[in-house]
Formats: C-alpha cells, sequence, structure tokens
C-alpha cells in the first residue's frame, strides 16, 4: 500500500502548483500595463502611461534589460517583489528601476542623429552621448506618478558648455521662450524667486555670469562674487577690510573657525595671550596666514613696543610667500 501524503507534503505541492500558476500567469499577460495597474501601488502609474505618449507600449518594452537574460530577471522581480507580497497582504511599492538607455533607443534612435526642438534646442549625439535617458527625462511614460521628476537644468547644461568651450548665449539652447518662462523651472524658479535675495546664493554661482555682470554683485556683496580662483589664498585682505561682505553668505563662527581651527578674526586682546594656544612655527592654524618673519618681530629681535592691535607684520602673506 502507497502511504498517504503527510501535510507538509501537501503543503510544498501546494506551494509548487501556485509557483507553477504564477510563473504561467507571468509569462502570459505579467507584461501588459492592464495587470500591472491593476495593482492599488501601480494604478497611478498605470494611469500617467495611458495619457502618455507611451500608451500601450508594454512594460517589458522598457522596464526589462534588453539583455538575454532581461526577460527572466524581470520575471522573477515580479514574482518575488510583486506577485507574492501582494497576495499576502505585503505593501507592493511603485516602480524604482531606471530605464536602460539601450531600451530607449529602440524606438528613439533618430534623436542622436539630428538638433531636437522643443522648448530647448539640443543636439543629443553631442550633448547627451551616453549615460541614461531617464536623467533628464524620466517622466515621459508615468507623469506626476514618477517619485522624482527630472528635467535638464541650466545650470548643468552651462557647466558642461564652459568645459567644452562652447557657447553659453541664451539663444543657443533656448527657442522662443522669454526670459520669464526660462527662469521660472527647475533650480532658476528657486534663485530668481520672489525671495531671490535669501534664495539666489543657493544656486550654482558659476553661472551666476552669464547674464549678470560681476560688478552687480561686487555692488551688493562688496567683493567679487563668485570668488576667483585662488581666493582661499588671498581672501584675508578682503575678510579684515570688509569684515561684513564675509558674514552675508557665511556663518563667520563656524565657516571661519572650522577652516582656520582657530577663531577668526581673532578677538580683541588676542595678541598678548596667543601664546597659550600658539605652538611654535610648525602650528598650522597660524601659519596658513602668517610668515615665520611675524613671529620672529617680537620674539628674536625683540622689536618693542609690541603689536597688540590683533596684527602682527606690515602686510598679511601673500599666495607664494
Amino acid at each position: 500500500m502507497r502511504p498517504l501524503a503527510t501535510p507538509r507534503t501537501k503543503i510544498l505541492f501546494a506551494a509548487l502548483g501556485l509557483a507553477a500558476v504564477l510563473l504561467v500567469l507571468s509569462a502570459t499577460v505579467g507584461s501588459l500595463p492592464g495587470v500591472c495597474g491593476s495593482c492599488h501601488a501601480m494604478k497611478p502609474f498605470a494611469e500617467g502611461l495611458e495619457q502618455s505618449a507611451h500608451a500601450g507600449v508594454d512594460c517589458y518594452a522598457c522596464h526589462a534589460s534588453p539583455s538575454s537574460g532581461g526577460w527572466l530577471g524581470m520575471k522573477w522581480t515580479e514574482m518575488t517583489r510583486m506577485y507574492l507580497p501582494g497576495l499576502f497582504g505585503a505593501e507592493v511599492s511603485g516602480s524604482s528601476t531606471r530605464i536602460e538607455r539601450g531600451r530607449c533607443l529602440t524606438c528613439h534612435e533618430s534623436v542622436l542623429m539630428a538638433t531636437v526642438e522643443s522648448g530647448i534646442r539640443i543636439n543629443h549625439g553631442t550633448c547627451a552621448p551616453s549615460g541614461s535617458c531617464d536623467t533628464c527625462h524620466n517622466a515621459v511614460a508615468h507623469g506626476g506618478a514618477t517619485r522624482w521628476i527630472n528635467e535638464p537644468t541650466m545650470e548643468d547644461c552651462i557647466a558642461c558648455h564652459r568645459d567644452q568651450g562652447a557657447a553659453v548665449a541664451c539663444d543657443t539652447c533656448h527657442a522662443g521662450k522669454s526670459q520669464a518662462e526660462r527662469l521660472s523651472r527647475g533650480p532658476w524658479a528657486i534663485t530668481h524667486g520672489p525671495n531671490w535675495q535669501q534664495t539666489h546664493g543657493m544656486g550654482d554661482l558659476r553661472t551666476c555670469n552669464v547674464c549678470h555682470e560681476p560688478a552687480k554683485c561686487a555692488g551688493c556683496h562688496g567683493v567679487d562674487l563668485p570668488h576667483p580662483p585662488g581666493f582661499g589664498g588671498t581672501h584675508s585682505a578682503s575678510a579684515l577690510t570688509a569684515p561684513d561682505s564675509c558674514g552675508q553668505c557665511h556663518d563667520r563662527t563656524a565657516f571661519c573657525n572650522d577652516c582656520h581651527g582657530i577663531e577668526m578674526p581673532h578677538p580683541e586682546g588676542f595678541l598678548p595671550g596667543h601664546r597659550d594656544i600658539a605652538s611654535g612655527y610648525d602650528d598650522a592654524s597660524c601659519m596658513t596666514c602668517h610668515r615665520q618673519q611675524d613671529c620672529d618681530r617680537c620674539h628674536v629681535t625683540h622689536t618693542h613696543p609690541g603689536n597688540t592691535d590683533g596684527t602682527i607684520g606690515d602686510t598679511l602673506p601673500k599666495v607664494g610667500d
């Protein structure tokens, strides 16, 4: 007589049967947008797709890797992260997978061959020869349901144009948009918004002089902005002659002290008591700004009366000294 199946065996066969059914279903209809959209977590993504130019495109056309194992990889993802969690009441999250460039070029390879104008004039073959298309275009299929919408930003374009020696004039890229429209999106909407006086420093300062003369910044700040190359080695003169200019952008207590490792500017009465802080010629916090001659003026040649007004020497160091 054959032994009766044990409860454990029955559970195993049931699990295998369920897995087989899920595999058949996912293999036959799993890539259809309607199936993906039937899950409440995916409904917004499905609705966004229906209203986009990609309506009718099956999910695998974009989300499965074009490699030989792409189909199997997507099936495994469906089984382990979608169907099984859904059946057992676990939360199913929306898609967070980046779209491989090759998937987009299957249909859109022509965009690499010519200059495209859609508000922004761009030659993708030159400006976007590699990388993922959804770096700039991740909302083209699912619209507002996209978790974090990426858009091309002028800061990124300008930085690249300058690196490559390309033109940065507005009309190089913009086609038929007013200045107000250009500044209403992306980071520039913050730096040029109603509170621009408080927020304009939050942007990439290297892009300011595309539109603004440096004198416009210096007129308010009292110092060249963006700071020119090598400014870190010469800023002491500006910090002493126009100390209020630093505090407009920097928290002087934290910003200056964290870099110098000592209270800056030195407080009144600092010089008579500095021996308790300075450790000698090798003290980096001193020699960042001072020269050995500054120390020797008092400690070697004994020049008197000593200078106790918080400065030492006749000049501050220059780069290369």
